[in-house]
């Protein structure tokens, strides 16, 4: 079994790189060239996506919850961020939380203490939701599809040097309790890649903003990724998987390839509308 170790890890390496190859150039393309109310659409179904793998693993811990209720506040959210931003998304999850933590406490059923369905609930709607809508408000700002575009390219660039400086550099384990793979030679490896790239993407995005300010950006982006990335490992971990799902090939499920945006998805809307803020000032 040892000796198939290598040629296992080799094979799903290659997987990943395929995968990756497939999916990118029309992913590109759609971030490129798609409407607002198509993107939209598309974190909807990416949300929806996510929250299913999500309970699918609750249940796995005999968790019992209602997921229509956080379903529901998603859409919400989501719906919200399209029509008003941050500004109707803040009553939305308020009075969202409200109802939710009522229905809970009123329909508890199964062997799950209401407390804990009500955190399975938060936690779910704050880590997946949350997060995510963030995207479709980064995308309605000035320049948003090419600020989204920034956007995945740091991210994904600082996956791609976390992986390849961890593999050869790394020695150092970051939290060996939650996530024994992730070492701080790889973060760093994270730091520096998407240093590189959101200074390079903003001077080919041609986006209005400085190079300090794409610094600025590729650090803020590099750190909140990657406590959004041990956040599901966190969880992952509670629940005793290494994958969300199965859905991508060598990538494991849709929250596995989202868990980076879930943290960086909100500070990434809130330094633009920032930056607008103090441009147009």
């Amino acid at each position: 079994m040892i000796g198939l170790l290598p040629c296992h890890n080799f094979m799903n390496h290659h997987r990943r790189i395929l995968s990756a190859v497939i999916i990118l150039p029309p992913v590109i393309l759609f971030l490129l060239f798609a409407s607002h109310e198509l993107f939209t659409l598309l974190a909807c179904i990416v949300t929806f996506l996510s929250l299913q793998e999500y309970y699918g693993l609750l249940m796995m811990k005999q968790a019992s919850v209602r997921t229509w209720l956080s379903h529901a506040l998603a859409l919400a959210l989501a719906g919200a961020a399209y029509l008003r931003g941050p500004a109707l998304m803040a009553p939305v999850l308020t009075f969202g939380m409200i109802l939710l933590t009522i229905l809970v406490m009123w329909q508890a059923e199964g062997d799950t203490p209401p407390f804990i369905a009500l955190m399975c609930h938060l936690f779910g709607i704050l880590l997946i939701s949350w997060g995510l809508s963030h995207l479709v408000v980064l995308h309605g700002l000035e320049q948003g599809s090419m600020r989204t575009l920034l956007l995945c390219a740091v991210l994904w660039s600082g996956d791609i040097a976390a992986m390849y400086v961890g593999r050869y550099f790394g020695r150092r384990p970051m939290v060996p309790t939650i996530s024994p793979g992730k070492t701080w030679e790889g973060a760093l490896g994270s730091i520096l890649g998407c240093l590189v790239v959101a200074t390079l993407g903003a001077w080919l995005l041609s986006l209005s903003i400085t190079i300090y300010q794409s610094l600025v950006f590729g650090l803020l982006i590099s750190c909140t990724a990657q406590i959004g990335d041990l956040a599901e490992s966190l969880f992952k971990r509670y629940i005793g998987v290494k994958d969300s799902g199965t859905l991508i090939p060598g990538h494991g499920g849709v929250l596995d390839r989202v868990d980076s945006f879930l943290f960086a998805a909100p500070p990434a809307a809130y330094f633009f509308i920032s930056l607008d803020a103090l441009t147009f000032r």
